[in-house]
């Protein structure tokens, strides 16, 4: 069973990301076994992906409940951000950090596969093949997925949802930019247009060996854009665009292919278990909510 809440000491790992310590000997030593991980962060924000991720590889994990700049998040983020993935192999004697939930899901990915790897090397009797959620480098395939991280990072999250939730869903602490939104909703349009082309007619995802974690970061962004009102919930052939309320802008059109796409990701076991995760995380803090609000 995987654990829901792991209780951390933060004082432990404080900056332990960006140490500024001497290389240790196992700095470059494949991890060949599963380490324990705990994930730092907000299942309503970016977090998701990771969890979404974690699930995906089946793994057991440890979750820690956290807010952007709260103790927990300052103490393994430098600048309190989260999500944040604490590492701790004990086999190379080390533990380390991994931030930003591309980069978290691409490490997980690659480790998952060197572990498989190590077990199919060391035992003839396993056969399963290596889920490949994550490409093996120095491979066209990895390339792709590369490029396509990068791009959805960039072009999708931070040069257009990150805009919008900094200058109107945080506008009180941002500042509200009216402009800027605008101009970021035309980029993820344009930029959203471009990744739909990369759709693979056979398999279905961003590559042709299937689901991967570009398709977590895609997807995600995705309906995080549909929460916002950027992008229609449905096909315009079953219900037509409106703006949400409050808001002007005119949700962009969603095509047969994107809905079908969002709608075999959203049918996946290991999202449907992150999102009731979520929602437990939900339900839990509206209980605290709730109890102090009768003190």
């Amino acid at each position: 069973m995987i654990p829901r809440q792991y209780v951390h000491n933060p004082l432990i790992v404080s900056r332990m990301a960006f140490s500024s310590s001497a290389a240790m000997s196992s700095d470059n030593k494949t991890i060949k076994s599963w380490p324990k991980l705990t994930l730092y962060g907000d299942l309503n924000m970016r977090p998701f992906r990771n969890v979404w991720m974690l699930e995906e590889i089946g793994f057991g994990y440890h979750h820690v409940n956290c807010k952007p700049w709260s103790k927990r998040a300052k103490a393994v983020h430098p600048l309190g951000k989260v999500p944040a993935l604490l590492v701790e192999d004990d086999d190379n004697q080390q533990q380390f950090v991994v931030v930003e939930s591309a980069a978290i899901n691409t490490f997980l990915g690659d480790m998952t596969r060197e572990i498989e790897s190590n077990k199919r090397t060391n035992d003839d009797t396993i056969n399963k093949p290596s889920r490949l959620l994550v490409p093996p480098p120095a491979t066209r395939l990895r390339a792709k997925y590369d490029s396509l991280t990068l791009f959805i990072m960039t072009e999708l999250d931070f040069q257009a949802l990150w805009i919008h939730r900094k200058h109107s869903d945080m506008k009180n602490v941002f500042g509200e930019a009216p402009i800027a939104v605008a101009e970021a909703k035309r980029q993820f349009d344009k930029a959203l247009d471009a990744i739909e082309l990369e759709l693979n007619d056979e398999s279905g995802y961003l590559l042709s060996s299937g689901f991967s974690a570009c398709d977590i970061l895609l997807s995600n962004c995705c309906f995080w854009a549909q929460q916002i009102g950027w992008l229609a919930r449905s096909t315009s052939e079953d219900e037509p665009s409106s703006p949400v309320a409050g808001d002007t802008t005119m949700p962009k059109s969603l095509s047969p292919k994107l809905a079908s796409y969002l709608a075999q990701c959203r049918r996946r076991k290991a999202f449907i278990t992150a999102n009731e995760l979520r929602k437990e995380q939900v339900s839990e803090r509206k209980g605290k909510e709730h109890h102090r609000s009768k003190l």
